[in-house]
């Protein structure tokens, strides 16, 4: 009944009201990383001025979230576990966030440990063992080893396809499908920020053929839990983006309502890869589909 009223609260100032609220905070803290993923800018800004956040900045920046109506925050990096500030670390956030939000996640290397007090924990995984070592630091064996051991009762597999992996999804899911731990895998699309990451941009026909993909293996039964209204409307992104409900928390307190690519990159709605927002904007349409996506996401067990 919690989730209910909270969410029903949403859409009715969202949708009837047309007020601009958040639905979901993308709240990195810190740009430091123990690994150097070749799809990825933001490890290499570890070193700027504001590229990790202390405690009080943080607390901050969290309450502010709740007072404009967020409801869900994901903390990033970066690698978020890396977060220190004296004795407090990371966790500490997400309990906190738990108090202020009706669900907290994290998305993590997974190379750091697993049994985290947020709702839901995504670990990054992006192909076969061979490709995903070639992209992400040569972590895999210590990923699969940490899926293997945790208790965390929601663990979910982030997935971003790209030029090198495009061929690799079914093969990756099979794999998985012997770790008990996870529960499902959500997939996003390599997005050019342009920040100094390596090109791997899929070309308008790979895109269309990796999301069909996708959206065959689901029809298999795969645990893909992007809806697939939504997958297909990302071949060539014709949906109406409503970037109102995305909030951006960067490491140097920065609040942005908007597009996940402002103040990170630059924004290209054509290249848009970001399933998430998609599917939001689904579920603000009201589009069935989208609201169990989310649902599955997020709330169920």
């Amino acid at each position: 009944m919690h989730w209910t009223i909270n969410l029903a609260d949403f859409f009715l100032r969202a949708r009837i009201l047309g007020q601009p609220v958040p639905l979901l905070a993308s709240f990195k803290l810190t740009y430091r990383c123990n690994l150097a993923c070749r799809a990825c800018p933001f490890h290499q800004r570890a070193d700027e001025p504001g590229g990790l956040m202390g405690w009080d900045t943080a607390v901050g920046c969290l309450q502010e979230l709740a007072r404009v109506g967020c409801r869900i925050v994901v903390f990033e990096g970066g690698e978020p576990l890396l977060w220190r500030d004296g004795d407090r670390r990371a966790h500490d956030l997400m309990e906190l966030a738990k108090t202020l939000f009706l669900r907290v996640a994290v998305t993590t290397n997974g190379t750091l440990g697993l049994d985290l007090p947020a709702h839901v924990v995504w670990v990054s995984i992006d192909g076969l063992p061979e490709t995903h070592d070639r992209l992400r630091s040569s972590s895999f064996a210590r990923i699969r080893q940490n899926l293997e051991k945790t208790h965390h009762g929601k663990i979910l597999i982030h997935h971003t396809i790209n030029r090198e992996n495009r061929h690799e999804l079914k093969g990756l899911m099979d794999l998985l499908a012997g770790i008990p731990a996870v529960r499902g895998l959500t997939l996003q699309l390599f997005y050019p920020y342009g920040q100094g990451e390596e090109k791997l941009g899929l070309t308008a026909s790979e895109r269309r053929e990796a999301i069909e993909t996708a959206i065959a293996l689901k029809r298999q039964g795969y645990p893909i839990l992007n809806s697939t209204g939504r997958l297909r409307a990302m071949i060539d992104n014709s949906w109406t983006c409503r970037d109102d409900i995305l909030i951006n928390v960067d490491p140097d307190g920065t609040i942005t309502q908007g597009c996940y690519a402002k103040n990170r990159g630059t924004v290209l709605c054509n290249h848009c890869g970001f399933t998430p927002v998609a599917e939001a904007v689904g579920a603000l349409e009201l589009r069935p589909a989208s609201i169990m996506a989310g649902w599955r996401t997020f709330i169920s067990r």
